[in-house]
Protein backbone atom coordinates (compact mmCIF):
# COMPACT_ATOMS: atom_id res chain seq x y z
CA UNK A 1 0.00 0.00 0.00
CA UNK A 2 1.47 3.35 -1.07
CA UNK A 3 1.45 5.98 1.66
CA UNK A 4 0.11 9.38 0.62
CA UNK A 5 0.41 12.49 2.74
CA UNK A 6 -2.79 14.37 3.48
CA UNK A 7 -2.96 18.16 3.40
CA UNK A 8 -5.44 20.40 5.23
CA UNK A 9 -7.48 20.96 2.08
CA UNK A 10 -7.73 17.18 1.62
CA UNK A 11 -9.10 16.79 5.14
CA UNK A 12 -11.67 19.53 4.61
CA UNK A 13 -12.77 18.04 1.28
CA UNK A 14 -13.08 14.56 2.83
CA UNK A 15 -15.13 15.97 5.70
CA UNK A 16 -17.55 17.65 3.28
CA UNK A 17 -17.87 14.51 1.17
CA UNK A 18 -18.58 12.48 4.31
CA UNK A 19 -21.25 14.99 5.38
CA UNK A 20 -22.99 14.60 2.01
CA UNK A 21 -22.92 10.79 2.29
CA UNK A 22 -24.33 11.02 5.80
CA UNK A 23 -27.19 13.26 4.68
CA UNK A 24 -28.01 11.01 1.74
CA UNK A 25 -28.07 7.91 3.92
CA UNK A 26 -30.25 9.62 6.54
CA UNK A 27 -32.71 10.75 3.87
CA UNK A 28 -32.93 7.28 2.30
CA UNK A 29 -33.25 5.25 5.49
CA UNK A 30 -34.99 7.48 8.02
CA UNK A 31 -33.01 5.61 10.70
CA UNK A 32 -30.30 6.35 13.23
CA UNK A 33 -26.94 6.79 11.52
CA UNK A 34 -23.53 5.70 12.85
CA UNK A 35 -20.45 7.27 11.26
CA UNK A 36 -17.05 5.71 12.08
CA UNK A 37 -13.68 7.33 11.39
CA UNK A 38 -10.17 6.83 12.77
CA UNK A 39 -8.56 9.67 14.70
CA UNK A 40 -5.07 9.52 13.22
CA UNK A 41 -2.74 12.49 13.82
CA UNK A 42 -0.11 13.30 11.23
CA UNK A 43 -0.14 13.37 7.43
CA UNK A 44 -0.65 9.61 6.87
CA UNK A 45 -4.29 8.71 7.44
CA UNK A 46 -4.68 5.38 5.63
CA UNK A 47 -3.16 1.93 6.10
CA UNK A 48 -4.14 -1.71 6.42
CA UNK A 49 -4.12 -1.62 10.21
CA UNK A 50 -6.28 1.53 10.26
CA UNK A 51 -8.77 -0.12 7.91
CA UNK A 52 -8.92 -3.11 10.23
CA UNK A 53 -9.56 -0.79 13.16
CA UNK A 54 -12.45 0.84 11.32
CA UNK A 55 -13.84 -2.61 10.43
CA UNK A 56 -13.46 -3.69 14.05
CA UNK A 57 -15.71 -0.84 15.20
CA UNK A 58 -18.27 -1.55 12.48
CA UNK A 59 -18.42 -5.23 13.45
CA UNK A 60 -18.89 -4.32 17.10
CA UNK A 61 -21.83 -2.07 16.20
CA UNK A 62 -23.34 -4.81 14.01
CA UNK A 63 -23.05 -7.33 16.85
CA UNK A 64 -25.09 -5.10 19.18
CA UNK A 65 -27.60 -3.38 16.91
CA UNK A 66 -29.94 -4.04 14.00
CA UNK A 67 -27.95 -2.65 11.05
CA UNK A 68 -30.03 -2.23 7.90
CA UNK A 69 -27.37 -0.76 5.58
CA UNK A 70 -23.58 -0.49 5.66
CA UNK A 71 -21.05 1.46 3.63
CA UNK A 72 -17.26 1.11 3.99
CA UNK A 73 -15.01 3.61 2.24
CA UNK A 74 -11.22 3.15 2.08
CA UNK A 75 -9.64 6.45 1.09
CA UNK A 76 -6.21 7.97 1.43
CA UNK A 77 -7.74 10.53 3.79
CA UNK A 78 -8.66 7.65 6.11
CA UNK A 79 -11.13 4.75 6.30
CA UNK A 80 -14.78 5.51 7.01
CA UNK A 81 -17.87 3.43 7.75
CA UNK A 82 -21.54 4.43 7.67
CA UNK A 83 -24.26 2.26 9.19
CA UNK A 84 -28.03 2.74 9.23
CA UNK A 85 -29.28 1.35 12.52
CA UNK A 86 -32.85 0.55 13.47
CA UNK A 87 -32.37 1.56 17.11
CA UNK A 88 -32.73 4.54 19.39
CA UNK A 89 -29.93 7.05 18.80
CA UNK A 90 -29.20 7.59 22.52
CA UNK A 91 -28.92 3.85 23.10
CA UNK A 92 -26.59 3.46 20.11
CA UNK A 93 -24.44 6.33 21.36
CA UNK A 94 -24.00 4.46 24.64
CA UNK A 95 -22.90 1.42 22.62
CA UNK A 96 -20.48 3.59 20.63
CA UNK A 97 -18.94 5.03 23.80
CA UNK A 98 -18.51 1.53 25.26
CA UNK A 99 -16.64 0.46 22.09
CA UNK A 100 -14.38 3.51 22.28
CA UNK A 101 -13.61 2.79 25.94
CA UNK A 102 -13.48 -1.02 26.08
CA UNK A 103 -9.84 -1.20 24.95
CA UNK A 104 -6.97 1.27 24.91
CA UNK A 105 -6.95 1.48 21.10
CA UNK A 106 -10.60 2.53 21.12
CA UNK A 107 -9.35 6.04 21.83
CA UNK A 108 -8.34 6.20 18.15
CA UNK A 109 -11.95 5.76 17.05
CA UNK A 110 -14.47 8.52 16.42
CA UNK A 111 -17.94 6.95 16.39
CA UNK A 112 -20.52 9.65 15.71
CA UNK A 113 -24.24 8.94 16.08
CA UNK A 114 -27.00 10.97 14.40
CA UNK A 115 -30.71 10.89 15.11
CA UNK A 116 -33.03 10.18 12.15
CA UNK A 117 -33.53 13.96 11.96
CA UNK A 118 -29.79 14.44 11.49
CA UNK A 119 -28.94 15.80 14.95
CA UNK A 120 -25.56 14.74 16.37
CA UNK A 121 -25.73 12.92 19.71
CA UNK A 122 -22.70 14.13 21.64
CA UNK A 123 -20.66 12.36 24.32
CA UNK A 124 -21.22 15.33 26.58
CA UNK A 125 -24.94 14.57 26.60
CA UNK A 126 -24.06 11.32 28.34
CA UNK A 127 -21.38 12.88 30.51
CA UNK A 128 -18.53 11.32 28.55
CA UNK A 129 -15.85 13.70 27.26
CA UNK A 130 -12.87 12.50 25.19
CA UNK A 131 -9.51 11.97 26.84
CA UNK A 132 -6.08 12.96 25.55
CA UNK A 133 -4.23 10.21 23.66
CA UNK A 134 -1.01 10.98 25.54
CA UNK A 135 -1.90 11.64 29.17
CA UNK A 136 -5.54 10.59 29.52
CA UNK A 137 -6.63 14.00 30.78
CA UNK A 138 -9.53 15.88 29.10
CA UNK A 139 -8.55 16.21 25.43
CA UNK A 140 -9.94 19.74 25.04
CA UNK A 141 -7.65 21.05 27.77
CA UNK A 142 -4.53 19.47 26.26
CA UNK A 143 -5.43 20.73 22.78
CA UNK A 144 -6.10 24.25 24.01
CA UNK A 145 -2.92 24.44 26.06
CA UNK A 146 -0.81 22.46 23.58
CA UNK A 147 0.52 20.25 26.34
CA UNK A 148 2.19 17.67 24.10
CA UNK A 149 4.64 17.69 21.22
CA UNK A 150 4.00 16.04 17.86
CA UNK A 151 6.55 13.35 18.74
CA UNK A 152 4.76 12.57 22.01
CA UNK A 153 1.46 12.31 20.17
CA UNK A 154 2.89 10.04 17.47
CA UNK A 155 4.50 7.82 20.09
CA UNK A 156 1.18 7.47 21.91
CA UNK A 157 -0.62 6.60 18.68
CA UNK A 158 1.98 3.96 17.78
CA UNK A 159 1.53 2.38 21.21
CA UNK A 160 -2.25 2.25 20.78
CA UNK A 161 -1.89 0.70 17.33
CA UNK A 162 0.46 -1.89 18.82
CA UNK A 163 -2.26 -2.70 21.37
CA UNK A 164 -4.71 -3.16 18.50
CA UNK A 165 -2.31 -5.48 16.67
CA UNK A 166 -1.98 -7.45 19.91
CA UNK A 167 -5.77 -7.64 20.09
CA UNK A 168 -5.94 -8.99 16.52
CA UNK A 169 -3.52 -11.76 17.50
CA UNK A 170 -6.29 -13.23 19.67
CA UNK A 171 -7.66 -14.88 16.54
CA UNK A 172 -5.34 -17.88 16.46
CA UNK A 173 -4.62 -19.76 13.22
CA UNK A 174 -3.77 -23.47 13.11
CA UNK A 175 -0.11 -22.61 12.50
CA UNK A 176 0.07 -20.29 15.51
CA UNK A 177 -1.71 -22.93 17.58
CA UNK A 178 0.98 -25.48 16.70
CA UNK A 179 3.83 -23.06 17.42
CA UNK A 180 2.21 -22.13 20.72
CA UNK A 181 1.79 -25.78 21.70
CA UNK A 182 5.46 -26.36 20.99
CA UNK A 183 6.39 -23.38 23.15
CA UNK A 184 4.25 -24.76 25.98
CA UNK A 185 6.01 -28.11 25.64
CA UNK A 186 9.36 -26.32 25.92
CA UNK A 187 8.27 -24.55 29.12
CA UNK A 188 7.03 -27.79 30.68
CA UNK A 189 10.11 -29.77 29.66
CA UNK A 190 12.43 -27.15 31.12
CA UNK A 191 10.57 -27.19 34.44
CA UNK A 192 10.61 -31.02 34.46
CA UNK A 193 14.36 -31.41 33.92
CA UNK A 194 15.76 -33.14 37.04
CA UNK A 195 18.10 -32.67 38.84
CA UNK A 196 18.31 -29.00 37.86
CA UNK A 197 20.98 -27.45 40.12
CA UNK A 198 19.48 -24.63 42.19
CA UNK A 199 16.26 -24.63 40.17
CA UNK A 200 12.73 -25.87 40.73
CA UNK A 201 12.40 -29.39 39.36
CA UNK A 202 10.30 -32.50 39.95
CA UNK A 203 12.12 -33.31 43.20
CA UNK A 204 12.64 -30.01 45.01
CA UNK A 205 12.41 -26.23 44.75
CA UNK A 206 16.15 -25.57 44.64
CA UNK A 207 17.12 -22.10 45.83
CA UNK A 208 13.48 -20.95 45.86
CA UNK A 209 11.23 -20.81 48.90
CA UNK A 210 8.18 -19.24 47.25
CA UNK A 211 7.51 -21.68 44.40
CA UNK A 212 7.53 -25.36 43.49
CA UNK A 213 7.02 -27.65 40.51
CA UNK A 214 3.27 -27.11 40.52
CA UNK A 215 3.71 -23.34 40.54
CA UNK A 216 5.54 -23.75 37.24
CA UNK A 217 2.80 -25.99 35.87
CA UNK A 218 0.22 -23.32 36.69
CA UNK A 219 2.41 -20.57 35.27
CA UNK A 220 3.12 -22.43 32.03
CA UNK A 221 -0.57 -23.15 31.54
CA UNK A 222 -1.39 -19.48 32.06
CA UNK A 223 1.21 -18.44 29.46
CA UNK A 224 0.25 -21.01 26.81
CA UNK A 225 -2.21 -18.73 25.01
CA UNK A 226 0.31 -15.88 25.01
CA UNK A 227 2.78 -18.08 23.12
CA UNK A 228 0.18 -18.78 20.44
CA UNK A 229 -0.66 -15.06 20.29
CA UNK A 230 2.97 -14.00 19.84
CA UNK A 231 3.27 -16.53 17.01
CA UNK A 232 0.07 -15.13 15.49
CA UNK A 233 1.39 -11.59 15.85
CA UNK A 234 4.39 -12.64 13.78
CA UNK A 235 2.12 -14.19 11.16
CA UNK A 236 -0.03 -11.03 11.02
CA UNK A 237 2.87 -8.59 10.84
CA UNK A 238 3.41 -6.81 7.51
CA UNK A 239 5.61 -3.91 8.62
CA UNK A 240 9.30 -3.64 9.49
CA UNK A 241 10.41 -6.19 12.07
CA UNK A 242 11.34 -3.71 14.83
CA UNK A 243 7.71 -2.54 14.83
CA UNK A 244 6.70 -6.04 15.89
CA UNK A 245 8.37 -5.65 19.30
CA UNK A 246 5.78 -3.20 20.74
CA UNK A 247 3.03 -5.62 19.71
CA UNK A 248 4.78 -8.46 21.52
CA UNK A 249 5.27 -6.24 24.55
CA UNK A 250 1.54 -5.51 24.63
CA UNK A 251 0.75 -9.23 24.55
CA UNK A 252 3.42 -9.85 27.18
CA UNK A 253 2.05 -7.30 29.62
CA UNK A 254 -1.35 -8.97 29.65
CA UNK A 255 0.23 -12.43 29.84
CA UNK A 256 2.33 -11.37 32.82
CA UNK A 257 -0.84 -10.39 34.67
CA UNK A 258 -2.36 -13.78 33.88
CA UNK A 259 0.81 -15.54 35.06
CA UNK A 260 0.84 -13.64 38.36
CA UNK A 261 -2.84 -14.39 38.85
CA UNK A 262 -2.20 -18.12 38.35
CA UNK A 263 0.78 -18.13 40.74
CA UNK A 264 -0.67 -15.87 43.43
CA UNK A 265 1.75 -13.09 42.57
CA UNK A 266 4.94 -15.15 42.16
CA UNK A 267 7.16 -14.30 39.18
CA UNK A 268 8.08 -17.68 37.77
CA UNK A 269 8.63 -17.14 34.03
CA UNK A 270 8.66 -13.43 33.18
CA UNK A 271 12.07 -13.70 31.53
CA UNK A 272 11.02 -16.75 29.53
CA UNK A 273 7.85 -14.97 28.43
CA UNK A 274 10.07 -12.29 26.89
CA UNK A 275 12.65 -14.49 25.17
CA UNK A 276 10.37 -17.31 24.04
CA UNK A 277 7.67 -14.85 22.97
CA UNK A 278 10.09 -13.13 20.61
CA UNK A 279 11.35 -16.43 19.20
CA UNK A 280 7.81 -17.73 18.59
CA UNK A 281 6.96 -14.46 16.84
CA UNK A 282 10.06 -14.85 14.67
CA UNK A 283 8.89 -18.36 13.74
CA UNK A 284 5.42 -17.06 12.85
CA UNK A 285 6.85 -14.28 10.71
CA UNK A 286 9.14 -16.68 8.84
CA UNK A 287 6.21 -18.99 8.15
CA UNK A 288 4.25 -16.04 6.78
CA UNK A 289 7.19 -15.21 4.50
CA UNK A 290 7.37 -18.85 3.30
CA UNK A 291 10.85 -19.16 4.77
CA UNK A 292 12.37 -22.25 6.37
CA UNK A 293 12.12 -22.49 10.14
CA UNK A 294 15.79 -23.30 10.56
CA UNK A 295 17.43 -22.22 13.80
CA UNK A 296 19.74 -19.75 12.08
CA UNK A 297 16.80 -18.08 10.33
CA UNK A 298 14.71 -17.91 13.50
CA UNK A 299 17.51 -16.46 15.61
CA UNK A 300 18.48 -13.92 12.95
CA UNK A 301 14.84 -12.83 12.74
CA UNK A 302 14.60 -12.56 16.54
CA UNK A 303 17.71 -10.35 16.50
CA UNK A 304 16.11 -8.10 13.88
CA UNK A 305 12.95 -7.77 15.98
CA UNK A 306 14.92 -6.45 18.97
CA UNK A 307 17.52 -4.48 16.98
CA UNK A 308 18.80 -1.54 19.04
CA UNK A 309 17.10 -2.65 22.26
CA UNK A 310 20.24 -2.42 24.41
CA UNK A 311 20.92 1.18 23.45
CA UNK A 312 17.25 2.19 23.69
CA UNK A 313 16.51 0.60 27.03
CA UNK A 314 19.86 0.32 28.81
CA UNK A 315 21.88 3.11 27.25
CA UNK A 316 19.72 5.82 28.80
CA UNK A 317 20.04 4.93 32.48
CA UNK A 318 22.09 7.95 33.56
CA UNK A 319 19.00 10.04 34.34
CA UNK A 320 17.22 7.34 36.33
CA UNK A 321 17.20 7.40 40.09
CA UNK A 322 18.57 4.44 42.04
CA UNK A 323 15.15 3.48 43.34
CA UNK A 324 13.58 3.07 39.90
CA UNK A 325 16.35 0.93 38.40
CA UNK A 326 15.65 -2.77 37.99
CA UNK A 327 18.26 -5.32 39.01
CA UNK A 328 19.13 -5.92 35.37
CA UNK A 329 19.54 -2.19 34.77
CA UNK A 330 21.93 -1.93 37.71
CA UNK A 331 24.02 -4.77 36.28
CA UNK A 332 24.31 -2.90 32.99
CA UNK A 333 25.12 0.40 34.65
CA UNK A 334 27.70 -1.05 37.03
CA UNK A 335 29.21 -3.86 34.94
CA UNK A 336 28.08 -3.40 31.32
CA UNK A 337 26.13 -6.69 31.39
CA UNK A 338 23.36 -6.59 28.78
CA UNK A 339 21.44 -9.70 29.92
CA UNK A 340 18.79 -11.30 27.76
CA UNK A 341 18.39 -8.10 25.72
CA UNK A 342 21.99 -8.34 24.57
CA UNK A 343 21.73 -12.09 24.01
CA UNK A 344 18.72 -11.64 21.77
CA UNK A 345 20.24 -8.71 19.90
CA UNK A 346 23.28 -10.89 19.14
CA UNK A 347 21.05 -13.73 17.93
CA UNK A 348 21.34 -15.92 21.06
CA UNK A 349 24.84 -17.29 20.33
CA UNK A 350 24.79 -19.28 23.58
CA UNK A 351 22.06 -21.41 22.00
CA UNK A 352 23.40 -21.71 18.47
CA UNK A 353 27.05 -22.21 19.46
CA UNK A 354 26.75 -24.17 22.72
CA UNK A 355 23.34 -25.39 23.84
CA UNK A 356 21.87 -26.72 20.62
CA UNK A 357 25.00 -28.69 19.62
CA UNK A 358 25.04 -30.28 23.10
CA UNK A 359 21.34 -31.14 22.94
CA UNK A 360 21.72 -32.78 19.53
CA UNK A 361 24.86 -34.65 20.58
CA UNK A 362 23.23 -35.94 23.76
CA UNK A 363 20.11 -37.17 21.96
CA UNK A 364 22.16 -38.76 19.19
CA UNK A 365 24.14 -40.66 21.84
CA UNK A 366 20.91 -42.16 23.14
CA UNK A 367 20.37 -40.12 26.27
CA UNK A 368 16.81 -39.65 27.47
CA UNK A 369 15.16 -36.29 26.93
CA UNK A 370 15.60 -35.48 30.61
CA UNK A 371 19.31 -36.30 30.58
CA UNK A 372 19.91 -34.48 27.31
CA UNK A 373 18.20 -31.43 28.78
CA UNK A 374 20.32 -31.65 31.93
CA UNK A 375 23.56 -31.73 29.92
CA UNK A 376 22.31 -28.78 27.87
CA UNK A 377 21.42 -26.84 31.03
CA UNK A 378 24.90 -27.43 32.46
CA UNK A 379 26.43 -26.32 29.16
CA UNK A 380 24.43 -23.09 29.24
CA UNK A 381 25.70 -22.42 32.76
CA UNK A 382 29.25 -22.43 31.38
CA UNK A 383 28.65 -19.87 28.60
CA UNK A 384 25.90 -17.47 29.72
CA UNK A 385 26.11 -14.32 31.83
CA UNK A 386 23.18 -15.42 33.98
CA UNK A 387 21.71 -12.24 35.45
CA UNK A 388 19.50 -14.26 37.81
CA UNK A 389 22.63 -15.49 39.56
CA UNK A 390 24.31 -12.10 39.32
CA UNK A 391 21.31 -10.34 40.85
CA UNK A 392 21.59 -12.51 43.93
CA UNK A 393 25.37 -12.41 44.10
CA UNK A 394 27.82 -10.73 41.71
CA UNK A 395 29.17 -11.20 38.17
CA UNK A 396 32.32 -13.00 39.29
CA UNK A 397 30.31 -15.54 41.26
CA UNK A 398 28.62 -16.46 37.98
CA UNK A 399 31.64 -16.25 35.72
CA UNK A 400 34.01 -18.22 37.90
CA UNK A 401 32.48 -20.32 40.67
CA UNK A 402 29.21 -21.30 38.95
CA UNK A 403 30.84 -21.97 35.60
CA UNK A 404 33.60 -24.04 37.14
CA UNK A 405 31.10 -26.11 39.09
CA UNK A 406 28.96 -26.81 36.01
CA UNK A 407 32.04 -27.63 33.94
CA UNK A 408 33.23 -30.10 36.56
CA UNK A 409 29.96 -32.06 36.22
CA UNK A 410 30.27 -32.13 32.44
CA UNK A 411 33.88 -33.26 32.75
CA UNK A 412 32.60 -36.37 34.54
CA UNK A 413 30.25 -37.11 31.63
CA UNK A 414 27.28 -35.19 32.95
CA UNK A 415 24.01 -37.12 32.85
CA UNK A 416 25.61 -39.76 30.60
CA UNK A 417 27.52 -41.34 33.51
CA UNK A 418 26.58 -42.40 37.01
CA UNK A 419 29.45 -40.36 38.46
CA UNK A 420 28.39 -37.28 36.51
CA UNK A 421 24.80 -37.65 37.62
CA UNK A 422 25.83 -37.98 41.27
CA UNK A 423 27.86 -34.79 40.89
CA UNK A 424 24.82 -33.05 39.37
CA UNK A 425 22.72 -34.08 42.36
CA UNK A 426 25.41 -32.82 44.72
CA UNK A 427 25.61 -29.58 42.77
CA UNK A 428 21.87 -29.13 43.21
CA UNK A 429 22.36 -29.29 46.98
CA UNK A 430 25.36 -26.96 46.84
CA UNK A 431 23.59 -24.36 44.68
CA UNK A 432 20.56 -24.51 46.94
CA UNK A 433 22.68 -24.01 50.05
CA UNK A 434 24.41 -21.02 48.43
CA UNK A 435 21.14 -19.47 47.16
CA UNK A 436 22.14 -19.83 43.51
CA UNK A 437 19.40 -20.16 40.91
CA UNK A 438 20.59 -20.12 37.26
CA UNK A 439 17.20 -19.00 35.96
CA UNK A 440 18.65 -17.31 32.88
CA UNK A 441 20.20 -20.58 31.74
CA UNK A 442 16.89 -22.34 32.41
CA UNK A 443 15.04 -19.88 30.18
CA UNK A 444 17.51 -20.47 27.36
CA UNK A 445 17.13 -24.22 27.86
CA UNK A 446 13.42 -23.89 27.07
CA UNK A 447 14.18 -21.80 23.98
CA UNK A 448 16.76 -24.40 22.88
CA UNK A 449 14.24 -27.24 23.09
CA UNK A 450 11.68 -25.13 21.22
CA UNK A 451 14.13 -24.45 18.38
CA UNK A 452 15.19 -28.10 18.22
CA UNK A 453 11.60 -29.29 17.91
CA UNK A 454 10.71 -26.50 15.51
CA UNK A 455 13.47 -27.57 13.16
CA UNK A 456 13.06 -31.31 13.57
CA UNK A 457 9.60 -32.24 14.75
CA UNK A 458 6.94 -29.72 13.70
CA UNK A 459 4.91 -29.87 10.52
CA UNK A 460 3.08 -26.58 9.86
Amino acid sequence: MIERKVMLEDILAAKEARRQRQQAMLANSGLTLVSITVNMPGPIKDGMLLRKLCNYAAEKIKSRANVREEQIHYMWTGPEALLSVDSNAQAIKAVAISIEEANSFGRLLDIDVFTPAGDLVSRQQQGKGRNCLVCGQPALVCMREQNHTADELNEAVEALLADFSAYLARRISLTAEKIGALALQAMLYEASCTPAPGLVDRVNSGAHTDMDFYTFMASSSALSMAMARTAQAGINHNDTLPKLLPVLRSIGKQAEKEMLCATNGINTQKGLLFSLGIVTAAAGWLWRENRQLKTTEVLNTAARIVAGIVERELGVLAGKGEKVLTAGERLYRDHGITGIRGELERGLPAISDCALPMLKKSLEEGLSINDALLNTLLTLMTCVDDTTVMNRHNPEKMRSWVRDKAQSVLAEGGAATSKGRLKAEALDEEFTANNISPGGAADLLAVTWFLYQLENGLTL
